[in-house]
């Protein structure tokens, strides 16, 4: 798994100012009709642990994490064996949302895990905390309801390595300090505890759920979801997932940019300054290609030329530099 640092991560200088340290909400791999986005079908072999690898034409497990922070997928069976992921499900990084009226707390897609047939975990790209204070860490993850409401969706209570043992949890490897924080467990407990209920209907709720971790400074971290359910109902869902903290004494300059709209969708997008003056624009592909270099004197950037995707901004005027996310839709 690529080790993601704060400098490596965006491919330039001139971003150690920024809150944010490494982020993904699943964009990297952009979601297309057709061409990425059929049920995926593991190929290895179910009675043993594996690593899972990206097949064509089917949903991608894993992102490669060149701009976004990595994600990397593996299996490992129940006790006694089922067929895992061989029969086709329904699982990855994915435009499908929990439902027609609940989508994706960032951008339009998100991470799906359902009908495992054994154990499913996904690990995280690792994260240098070195020089950032305050470090935290969250993720949004939702769990599917039933289709009647009033009724739970999961079973068992995770303590067995078995079907008829649902499990969650989401953690963080500390590796600096040997330990593990966990975000949520629900080993010892039916998920459907976990679920948000509303006590007046009765009815389980399709809601998301932010979870949160403290950091230790300094410190290598890794974030960690393993996941086991055995139904194409039983779901767990992933998205909006940020490591930040204080870099020094320069954060506020984050502050002094902004650029929108982002999503972009009309060929320019604006990029102003609380600062008066001219401002050099770099922007850079997924890559690490530099697509466009200018200086602009107002506050408008012509993207016209980009084609869909996730590029970074890098933005320099006087003595204040910052690099910023940019999806071009």
């Amino acid at each position: 798994m690529k080790k993601i640092t704060f400098l490596a991560a965006l491919l330039m200088s001139g971003v150690s100012f920024a809150q944010i340290v490494a982020s993904t909400s699943f964009q990297e791999e952009v979601i297309t009709a057709g061409v990425n986005d059929a049920k995926y079908f593991d190929l290895g072999d179910a009675n043993v642990a594996h690593d899972l690898v990206n097949n064509p034409l089917q949903t991608p497990l894993n992102q490669n994490g060149v701009v976004e922070l990595g994600v990397d997928a593996r299996y490992e069976p129940y006790d006694t064996p089922d067929v895992g992921l061989t029969d086709g499900d329904f699982i990855g990084i994915t435009s499908f949302t929990p439902s027609a009226d609940v989508g994706y707390t960032d951008g339009d897609q998100g991470y799906q895990i359902t009908d495992v047939d054994g154990n499913f975990i996904l690990e995280f790209a690792t994260v240098d905390l070195t020089g950032v204070t305050g470090a935290t860490v969250s993720i949004d993850y939702l769990f599917g309801i039933n289709s009647n409401p009033l009724n739970g969706n999961f079973e068992g209570d995770g303590t067995e390595n078995a079907s008829s043992s649902d499990r969650f949890r989401i953690y963080v490897k500390d590796l600096t300090n040997n330990t593990e924080i966990d975000i949520v467990d629900s080993t010892g407990s039916d998920i459907d505890d976990l679920v948000p209920f509303d006590a007046t209907s009765g009815e389980y709720q399709l809601e998301w759920i932010t979870g949160t971790a403290a950091l230790t400074t300094g410190s290598t971290v890794q974030l960690v979801v393993e996941a086991r359910c055995n139904a194409g109902g039983e779901a767990f869902f992933l998205d909006n997932v940020i490591f930040d903290g204080i870099l020094g004494t320069n954060d506020l300059q984050n502050d002094q940019f902004a650029i929108y709209p982002n999503p972009a969708t009309k060929g320019f997008v604006n990029i102003s300054s609380t600062v008066a003056g001219a401002k050099q624009v770099a922007v850079y592909d997924v890559l690490g290609k530099e697509v466009i270099n200018t200086t602009i004197a107002n506050d408008r950037l012509n993207i016209a030329d980009l084609n869909s995707g996730i590029y970074i901004v890098k933005i320099v005027q006087g003595t204040a530099s910052i690099t910023k996310k940019l999806v071009v839709n």
